[in-house]
């Protein structure tokens, strides 16, 4: 997967760290799912989940200065997820404290048994994570395309067929096709590009 995205771009980091509310709204929408998953992953409750995903995003709102995509190796989900794994063990140590703080503690056989980073031990779930998040961000950007062309995007880049065949079904010209795909992955990466890892 590239993690390229368009520099002429207002991007949305560029505009969360603006202030803009519909921005951030966005983020949220686009991986308030991926962060649950990892709350339920450690051990929490749906109650206490729900507070930890509130100090996570506030955490990254007000990180969010310190986040930087042109590091090596860098993505916006790698970052969330050192964000989330702290405000877990922040969470689980509270816990500790409220408890009586004692040695071996429940709360802090919990805080040892977080995965270092929440990292996926095997590749599918990786790619899980990553289709998740690209399917929830396409969502988002569909409402923006003619019916046609995002038949033609989904059919080409989804599904994996050729150009070729897809416009002789749509009744249009493979350049379409392709223009279609261009444009779609343009606008993702426009929208989202900064936050998201995107296919090429």
């Amino acid at each position: 997967m590239s993690h390229a995205t368009d520099d002429t771009s207002y991007s949305l980091i560029d505009r969360i760290r603006e202030h803009d509310q519909a921005a951030w709204e966005r983020l949220v929408d686009l991986y308030a799912p991926l962060v649950a998953a990892w709350c339920r992953q450690a051990g929490l409750n749906e109650c206490d989940a729900d507070d930890v995903m509130q100090e996570v995003f506030a955490a990254v709102l007000r990180g969010m200065s310190g986040f930087r995509r042109d590091r090596d190796g860098a993505t916006f989900r790698g970052w969330l997820r050192v964000i989330a794994r702290n405000c877990i063990s922040q969470h689980f140590r509270k816990i500790s404290r409220q408890a009586g703080g004692e040695g071996g503690t429940a709360a802090w056989q919990r805080i040892e048994s977080i995965p270092d980073d929440l990292v996926p031990t095997d590749p599918t779930t990786e790619a899980s994570e990553i289709q998740s998040v690209l399917q929830r961000g396409l969502q988002m950007i569909r409402a923006h395309f003619e019916p046609v062309t995002w038949q033609a995007f989904w059919q080409v880049v989804v599904d994996g067929r050729a150009a070729v065949d897809v416009a002789n079904d749509l009744n249009i010209s493979a350049g379409a096709v392709r223009q279609a795909k261009y444009k779609v992955l343009r606008r993702l990466r426009a929208e989202l590009g900064d936050v998201m890892e995107l296919p090429s």
